[in-house]
Order: structure tokens, then sequence, then C-alpha cells
């Protein structure tokens, strides 16, 4: 199918706009209503019928991003490639692997039945919490832009339409379907529009997704200037916009302003838009506008003469693509020098999901995989049969409930069930009244429920030794625990229990915490139950609290900590002398009868505990026990990352920087693993482990990419797609006003200085710095040399040559960036403008040219409403990351 699509020749043809003619003037009025309102299709998902009369096929769409989610059993029995998560492709630093991460997907999507992937997605990543980072590509426009458009030329290649999305700033899951981006017109332009214009200019992107969020009060869905103004009239797309799922709100507003398609999930256009356009709301010919739209990628990308289907592919190809993407994507943080792996005897292996493939991101992008390897797996086979290796999990597994706000959950191992089990005995009724006989009883190794959402089937992320809950206890529901717990030293404890509904927790037959007497906006005062008040809040600048803590939370007399929003979580505390020994019993009522539960939003409830400093789970003394008496440990820990919430702070859950500190004490040569798709708290662990290695969601392959980095048969040829900050404090999260927003507004107002802009700019130093990676060799910067360019929309050409001097074939990526611009206008100190990614032998050299485009010189005029190149001398920064510049030099623009 290479030859379906060049570019976005589909875009502007007479012979295509003829073939539109033909089909519009044989559509009646409900045709044509019918043909742009989408619904959901329990085979496909996201759907819109076509015309069968007329040859125009369905639209059967496929999530997503990380590969093609198959809601259909029946084929393939539901399973795909399960790529590396999309930031992780974007570590890749490598266009070219886009492309191929796009192949697979088209390839995957004609053999699954689907004609459009609802992929990329190019929302910058403004703030290392969201949840959705996983799925994006960093926090610079021109990396999005470079692997977005990669990834668009590879599915479009295959006649399979992409779906750029989330149009335009949705860059939080915190209050996804209301919260109103507040945003000034510069930072738009320069920011957060300029990946979708490269997918449109660049990539011939087929459609785009309007997002659920409101931009400065106006839902997008229902934005001229950005369906409009700027997406049409500034940008030239000639494709199709749709809603996302539920995210249209009107019908003649959202028609009027642009959008071409309603999605499922609204319920707003069909019969009541053709009403609409009979009663004048809407014309005719502004419907017609919204097929030509749609149509002309149809017929562009040949999907009326080639119809999708259902057929094989070739499964082995995509599994090796896949690790070998998920190989150049992990990034070498820190190394002493342990790795790569040499003559060691023993690896004590340690984490809640070594023996499986379960660190993904979830939601719906999540996709049933093919095949997988396991760390365990993908080690051992890379290590050799003379190698023994050992595993310890040292957490409980991970599991939604990692994205509740309060103390992380008390470790199983310090509870028992009344019939002498670990953990809690649980009963859950599907009402919530306690009514009845339960509708399911268990144990359950930790009290910390996350449903709805994000227990719907195929969207759980969780470690794969947790048992979902049945999915009839997503709605509002009741359940009670039954627990005794015995603390392994005398000292005071804060028992938290954090709720969205109502709890109880008794102790020892004493009622100790009640969110019915002490609700969530009622201050406390001695006459509540709990006899010693606390309140409990995440720091800004957690790290450094939590090396003092070994927690990061600080204490104070108050009431419940919650946002007073509705839907949200409060909690509540009790602190208590405990004795070391003693069981105590626990009991714990709790009903998800908010007003905002129901299906999606679900119960939500934890039992947690800030235990004394001294306090070590029993997993985590049994892995650093492995870890002592192996030659290197390599812990593996993850996050909980999902579409539906971002995280609550910067720090990994579920005990495992308690377990990341107790093996470093124990083993000093700890390889620390990090399996995450967004930064993480990397300075919580009192000290550093003798190599760092973030290796994202590396998908199904993970095992045997890890194995073959860590034991140097492969290089980690990944560099940072964001800066990981030090701290929260060094992030748009300092004010909540600017994170997550107030009173339904999240307000931009670090501008144009986002990620490492910003870090540049204002002098701060990140934990890594944007573009960092290591590598198993070493590469020398020389030779520079300054041009004028022959290209219309570039200012500059700069040259260099890159040697490797090490004793191995590695990768570099060479970065150029330019300084502040000759202005008054605030303009970053740093600003990325080309790179280019280069492989050489040992001792072997490659000369490297790259431009400057003038848009990389240039900032947004707002009195102009358009670019403008200030004249004067531009500092320009080559080297291996916005921190290690190897090379400078000066350039006059103007």
């Amino acid at each position: 199918m290479d030859d379906v699509v060049a570019g976005t020749s589909w875009a502007d043809s007479p012979e295509i706009e003829a073939r539109i003619d033909e089909l519009l003037a044989q559509m009646s009025l409900e045709e044509k209503a019918e043909f742009v309102t989408g619904g959901w299709n329990f085979n496909y998902g996201f759907f819109s019928a076509g015309l069968d009369r007329l040859g125009i096929p369905n639209m059967q769409m496929a999530d997503g991003p990380a590969g093609v989610r198959i809601n259909r059993g029946d084929v393939h029995d539901g399973r795909a490639t399960a790529l590396p998560a999309p930031i992780a492709l974007a570590a890749t630093w490598d266009p070219e692997q886009a492309h191929e991460y796009g192949t697979v997907i088209g390839v995957e999507c004609r053999a699954t039945d689907h004609n459009v992937s609802l992929g990329p997605a190019v929302d910058i990543a403004r703030v290392p919490v969201a949840g959705r980072t996983f799925e994006s590509y960093g926090e610079d426009p021109v990396l999005t832009a470079r692997i977005g458009v990669g990834v668009v030329q590879g599915v479009q290649a295959q006649g399979v339409q992409a779906c750029a999305k989330h149009y335009a700033l949705n860059n939080q899951e915190h209050e996804r379907s209301s919260i109103s981006s507040e945003v000034d017109e510069r930072t738009t332009r320069e920011i957060y529009l300029p990946s979708f214009e490269a997918l449109i200019r660049e990539g011939g992107v087929a459609s785009m997704m309007a997002s659920f969020n409101k931009v400065n009060g106006t839902f997008v869905c229902e934005h001229t200037e950005l369906l409009h103004d700027i997406l049409r009239d500034d940008l030239g797309f000639r494709g199709w916009i749709m809603s996302d799922f539920g995210a249209n709100h009107s019908t003649a507003e959202a028609a009027n302003a642009g959008l071409d398609n309603e999605q499922p999930g609204a319920g707003f256009w069909g019969g009541q838009l053709a009403d609409a356009v009979r009663r004048g709301e809407v014309t005719e010919e502004a419907l017609d506008t919204k097929i030509r739209n749609t149509l002309r990628p149809i017929i562009g990308l040949g999907q009326m003469e080639n119809p999708v289907g259902i057929s094989e592919f070739d499964e082995d190809a995509h599994h090796i693509a896949a690790q070998r993407i998920a190989e150049d994507s992990m990034v070498l943080l820190h190394n002493d020098g342990i790795l790569p792996l040499r003559e060691v005897r023993t690896v004590a292996l340690i984490g809640p999901d070594v023996d499986a493939d379960t660190a993904r991101g979830g939601g719906s992008s999540m996709v049933k995989p093919t095949r997988v390897t396991s760390p365990l797996g993908g080690l051992t086979e890379a290590l050799g049969s003379q190698v023994q290796v050992e595993i310890a999990y040292g957490t409980d597994p991970i599991t939604p409930g990692a994205v509740l706000k309060g103390p992380d959950p008390i470790p199983s191992g310090f509870l028992t069930t009344p019939e002498g089990e670990p953990g809690l005995h649980a009963e859950y009724w599907t009402n919530t009244d306690f009514g009845g006989d339960p509708f399911t009883v268990r144990t359950d190794t930790q009290l910390d429920l996350n449903l709805g959402f994000f227990n719907f089937p195929g969207f759980n992320a969780h470690s794969g030794r947790y048992v979902p809950l049945p999915g009839e206890l997503n709605g509002q529901i009741s359940a009670r625990w039954h627990t005794d717990l015995t603390p392994p030293v005398d000292g005071l404890y804060v028992l938290a229990l954090s709720v969205l509904g109502e709890g109880r927790m008794w102790l020892d037959g004493e009622l100790v915490l009640d969110s019915v007497s002490r609700p969530k906006d009622a201050a406390a005062d001695a006459s509540q139950p709990s006899p010693v008040g606390a309140s409990v809040s995440e720091s800004a600048s957690e790290p450094g609290t939590e090396q003092a803590t070994g927690y990061g939370y600080a204490y104070g007399a108050g009431q419940p900590e919650t946002s007073g929003e509705p839907g949200a979580v409060s909690q509540y505390l009790h602190a208590v002398e405990l004795s070391a020994g003693r069981s105590y019993r626990i009991v714990v009522e709790y009903k998800a009868n908010d007003s905002s539960q129901g299906f999606e939003l679900g119960a939500q409830v934890r039992l947690g505990w800030v235990a004394p400093p001294e306090v070590v789970a029993p997993s985590v003394v049994e892995a650093a026990a492995l870890a002592a008496r192996s030659d290197v440990a390599v812990v593996v820990v993850r996050t909980y990352e999902s579409e539906g919430e971002d995280r609550p702070h910067l720090r990994l859950p579920n005990g495992q920087n308690e377990l990341i500190r107790e093996v470093l004490k124990a083993n000093p040569r700890t390889v620390v693993v990090l399996m995450t798709g967004s930064p993480v708290a990397v300075n919580a662990w009192g000290g550093a482990p003798a190599a760092l290695l973030q290796a994202w969601f590396p998908g199904q392959a993970q095992g045997g990419a890890l194995g073959r980095v860590l034991t140097g048969a492969a290089e980690p040829g990944g560099r940072l797609p964001l800066t990981f900050p030090a701290s929260l404090a060094q992030t748009p999260a300092r004010d909540p006003l600017s994170y997550p927003g107030a009173k339904g507004r999240v307000t931009y107002t670090e501008g144009v200085l986002v990620g490492y802009r910003g870090f540049a700019t204002e002098g701060l130093e990140p934990a890594y710095p944007f573009g960092h990676g290591l590598g198993y060799t070493r590469f020398e910067f020389e030779d520079l040399q300054i041009a004028d360019s022959s290209e219309d929309e570039a200012v500059a050409r700069v040259s260099c040559t890159i040697r490797n001097s090490g004793p191995r074939e590695g990768s570099e990526v060479v970065q150029l960036y330019v300084g502040t611009l000759p202005t008054e206008t605030i303009t970053p100190s740093r600003q990325l403008a080309a790179f280019q990614k280069v492989r050489l032998a040992a001792g072997a050299s490659q000369r490297v040219t790259l431009e400057i485009p003038r848009r990389a010189v240039s900032y947004y005029d707002v009195d102009r409403h358009g670019w403008t190149t200030p004249a004067g001398e531009v500092e320009m920064f080559l080297g291996a990351s916005v921190s290690d510049v190897r090379l400078t030099g000066v350039i006059r623009v103007g």
C-alpha cells in the first residue's frame, strides 16, 4: 500500500472533489446527518456507518497510539502487537523508527478490519504527573512533530487513516471533561499547536480528534477559532474532525463551529442535526462541508477501492520490531560502570512485576499482546544458564488504587484475616446499604480500590498477581473488611482512610474514623471521633521531605484533606500509639454512594498508614536479604498510569521507594530499572544506585529488550524526551491555579517556558535534563562550521563531526539548541531547533549537518497575529543534551 498516498496529495485533488460532488448529490438530508454521526459498536468501539449503496465504507476505528486495540474477540483472539508506549518511541529520537512504529500499526489495523487508527497523541507533556504522559511524545514541539509525522506517514502508507489527538490543549486528566485551559495566544501557537501543524503540513494526517476540555471557557468541540479559523484557515487542514467520546455538548453550536463528526456518548447529532438544518440553525452547505472533509481522505487513501478486512500479519517480525524499538528507547540515566553486566554468578531480580509483562499504561491505549516476555524470562535468557537468577516481589501488586491520594496502603505483611491469611477478609455488595448476601467474598491483599473506568476489562494495567473485582461492582456499592493489624515496633502510627463516598473504621471495637460525622467541609475539632487529628498533604517539594520523613508527608492539626470539589477523595486520619507484636482488630465499612459515583467513577477507598521510620515491610526484608547474598541486584519498579486520572505525586507507589532504599543498603551493586511512562522522584532512596535505567513501558517484548540492554547485547539508545524534575516545585504544579486548577480553570502561567525551557531560563537544576542519556561508548563533537542555508525556511546550516571514541558501536543524538532571541519579548534561553541520531562503529566518525529553521529563531507576535524573526545575533548550542553542550557559536538572523 506504500503508493496509496504521498504527503497531502489527496487534500487538493480536483478528481477527488469531483467524486465527492457525485456522492453528495445522491445523499438525502437524513443520510448526510447520520453519516457524520458516530455510534458505539461493540465490534470496533468508535464507529461511523458508511453508505453501502454508494460504496462508502464504515469508519471502523481502533485505539490507539501504542498498537491496535481489538474489541472483537473473534479477530486474532483480540491480540495485536503491544508496542512500547509512545513516550518510549519519542525517547528513541528517531523518525525512521517512528515510521516503522506507524507501519506496524497500519498493517495490523488493515489485518484486523480497522481503517482509522486513533493516534498519534501529540499533546505536549506540560506536567510530569499527567495521566496520559505515556501516550505523548514528551515536552518539546519539535521532537513531538518529528516523531508524530513519522508515525502518521507509516500508518497512512498502509491505506489507513491516522487521527491526531487530542486537539487542543488537553494536558491533564484531572477534570478532563470540564476543565478550561486558560492560555494566551502566543503560548498556544509556539508550544501546543506546532505538532498538529506538522502532522497536517508534513504528514498529511487524515483526521483529527477534538478534545474533552474547554479552552478559555469554550468547549473545544464548539470552539470556532480552534476548529475553523486556526485548523482550517491557518493550518490548511483538509481532513475531518471528530469529537472524543462524549466530548460534544451541542447540536448547532458544534456544527457551526467546525466539528465534522460526533462520536458516541453525546447524542446531540443524528436526527437532531437534520432537524437543525430544517430549522435553518445549520445550513445544508455546512453539513455538506463536513461530508466533504470526511470523504476526502477516504477517497484519497484508496479506502473505497481497497477495503480493510481480516487477514494474517507477521507476528514474529512485528515482535522483533517492538523489541528493537524498546531497546533503542531505554535511557541510561546513571552508570558507575556496573553496566553492562559481566562476570556475575548470582542475580537478585526484584520487583512487583518481574515475572510478568504487565508494566504498561492503562485505559483505551492498552493492547492485548500477541506474545510476552517478562523481565525474568528476558534476563535469564540474556545471562545464560551459568548465571543463577532468583526473584522476590518486594511489594504487594500495583493496582489502579495507586492513583489515589494519601499515604501508601498498609502492606499485606502486617495484616491477617480472621481466617489467618495475609490481608483482609472482604465482602462486597452491589447496593449501598449492605442489603442481602454479599455479591463477592474474598481475601484482599490490601485495601486500595479504584473501580469504575479503571476496572473496565482490558483497561486495567494492574500487576499480574492482582485479581480484579467483577465488573458488577463498578457502580455504587458497599463493602466491609475485617483484618488484624500487627505492628512490628512500638510507636506512633497514623492510620489513614481515603474515601469517595462514606467510610468508617473501627480499631478494637472503637469507632475512630467516620466520614459521615466528619463531613469533608466541616472543620475538625475536639468533639470529632478521631481523638488525635491530623491532616496530610502531598508536598510540592516532596522528594526532599521524603528523605527527611521516609514518606513525604507533613502533619498538623486540621480537617480532612479534600479539594472541596464534587467527586473528590477525602482523607481521614487517626494517630495512635501501637505496641509491637500485638494484634489490633480493624473493621472498615464503605459505601460508594457519592452523587458523582456510577459505572465510570466507581469505588475509591484506601486504608493507608504512616508508620515509624524503622518499620520495614516483611516482603522488603525478604527482598533485601536476597540482594545481600547476590552478586548484583536488579530492582524493576513501576508506576500505575492511565487515562482517567493523573498521578497524585512523583513517588513510586505502594512501598517501592522503601524497597529500593533497603536493597541499596543491602547491596550497593544495585541496578534500578524504572518501568514508568513519565518522570518519578529519583532522589528519594537515601543514595544513588550503581545504575539507573529508564525503561518506560516497553511493550510486549519488555523482557527481551531489558535483558539485552542490561547485558550489553544491545545498547540503551534512548535520550529523555522530557525533563526529570527534582521536585514538583520545579513544575507548574508548584501553584494549584496552574495545576491542577481551581473552580474549573487551569491557568498556563508558565507561558512558553514549558519543560526544559523553564528549567534553563529560570536556572533550575533538574534531576536529569531533557535530552540526557548515556550509552556504553563515548562520542566526541568536533569541527563546528556555520554557514548560510539555501533552504527558504532555514536561517543557517550547522555542521560538525561526530566521532565514536569508545570501545564499541553505539548511537548518539546530536541536539542543536538556540538561545535567547534579540528582543525584549521573553524567549527561552534554550530551545530545540534540530536533531539527528547517528550510529557509529568504534573509531568511526560522521559529518552531521543540521538546518536551523526560521521558526526556531522567531516568536509569535500577538499584535501581528503572526511569526516575527527579530534582527540580531543568536547563540547556538550543539551537544548531547540541553545541559551537555559540546560546541557553541553565533548566528545572525533578521
